[in-house]
C-alpha cells in the first residue's frame, strides 16, 4: 500500500503539471477517445456550482484532479437529489460528488448500506437558516406551527422529520438547497434547513444579507464522502489518490481556495 501511495503521488505531481486545476474547461470537454467518468451533482456552492458561467466548486476541482490522475476524463450531470440513488443504479452517473453526507439516513435505512463510500474528506452539519428578524430556535418545540424548506432526501429532510415527532411543523420540500435558500430568503417559508457550508457561503452575499444562521440548538456533526455502487472497484482507487493528493498539500490548498480550509480531513489514517 505504501509503495502503491508512492508512486500514485509521483503520478499527481506529474498529471497535475499537465493538466492544473482545469475545472472550468474539463466540466465541458469530453474526449470520447478517453474513458469517462459522468460524476452526479446539484448545484451547491461551494461544493459544485456556476459563476460568470463557469463551473467550479471544491468538488468539482477535487473530481478533476482524482479522475484525471486516474485517466479518466470527467462529465458533470446535473440531477434532483432525491434521484441519487436511481441514477447511480440505473448507470447514468457513476458517483455522487456533492457534498454527499455519509452518516446520514434515506428512508430509515444507513446511507452506508446503500453506497459505496470512499473516505470521509470533510466535516459538516446541518444547520437552520432564518431571517435576521425570525426568533431564534432553541429547541424542537420553537418549530412549531412554523414552515420548514428543505432539499428532498437530504439531511436537511432527515433533520426536519426528526424535529417533527415531537412537533407540528410545515414541511416545505424543494428539488435543492437553494430553491429551499430561495423561499425562505422570498418569505415562502418560516425557515430553512441546509448544510451549514451552503449556508455560509450564502450570508457572505448581498443578495441573502438578510439572513443568519440560527445558533443555540445543538445539531450532529456530519462527514461528506463521495458515494458509488456497492461494490465498486472505483471506491479502493480513489481513497488512494485522496492519500496521496492530502500528502502532496493539493487537498488542504484546494480547500483554502474555497474557504472550506478548516472542515476539510486530510489524515485518513483512523478511516483504514
Amino acid at each position: 500500500m505504501k509503495k502503491l501511495l508512492t508512486l500514485l503521488v509521483t503520478a499527481v505531481l506529474a498529471v497535475t503539471a499537465v493538466f492544473g486545476l482545469t475545472a472550468c474547461n474539463k466540466a465541458s470537454t469530453v474526449d470520447v477517445t478517453t474513458k469517462t467518468i459522468t460524476v452526479g451533482y446539484t448545484d451547491y456552492a461551494p461544493m459544485n456550482y456556476t459563476e460568470d458561467n463557469v463551473f467550479m466548486g471544491f468538488d468539482t476541482e477535487l473530481s478533476l484532479m482524482v479522475f484525471n490522475a486516474l485517466g479518466y476524463d470527467v462529465r458533470f450531470k446535473l440531477i434532483e437529489w432525491s434521484n441519487k440513488y436511481v441514477e447511480l443504479n440505473e448507470g447514468t452517473i457513476d458517483c455522487i460528488w456533492n457534498g454527499f453526507t455519509s452518516n446520514g439516513e434515506d428512508d430509515g435505512k444507513a446511507r452506508n448500506t446503500l453506497v459505496d463510500f470512499s473516505y470521509n474528506y470533510m466535516q459538516n452539519a446541518q444547520c437552520i437558516l432564518k431571517s435576521k428578524t425570525a426568533p431564534a430556535i432553541t429547541s424542537a418545540s420553537d418549530l412549531a406551527n412554523k414552515s420548514v424548506a428543505f432539499e428532498n432526501g437530504s439531511g436537511g429532510e432527515s433533520l426536519a422529520d426528526s424535529y417533527a415527532k415531537n412537533v407540528t411543523l410545515m414541511k416545505v420540500g424543494c428539488t435543492n438547497q437553494m430553491e429551499a435558500v430561495t423561499k425562505l430568503n422570498q418569505g415562502a417559508a418560516d425557515y430553512a434547513i441546509v448544510d451549514i457550508i451552503l449556508a455560509q457561503t450564502i450570508i457572505a452575499q448581498t443578495e441573502y444579507s438578510n439572513l443568519e444562521i440560527n445558533t443555540g440548538i445543538e445539531i450532529p456533526v456530519e462527514y461528506y464522502a463521495i458515494g458509488f455502487k456497492l461494490d465498486s472497484e472505483l471506491t479502493a482507487k480513489v481513497n488512494v489518490m485522496l492519500e496521496a493528493f492530502a500528502k502532496t498539500g493539493q487537498l488542504q490548498e484546494l480547500a483554502n481556495k474555497y474557504n472550506v480550509g478548516t472542515m476539510v480531513i486530510t489524515d485518513f489514517s483512523s478511516q483504514k
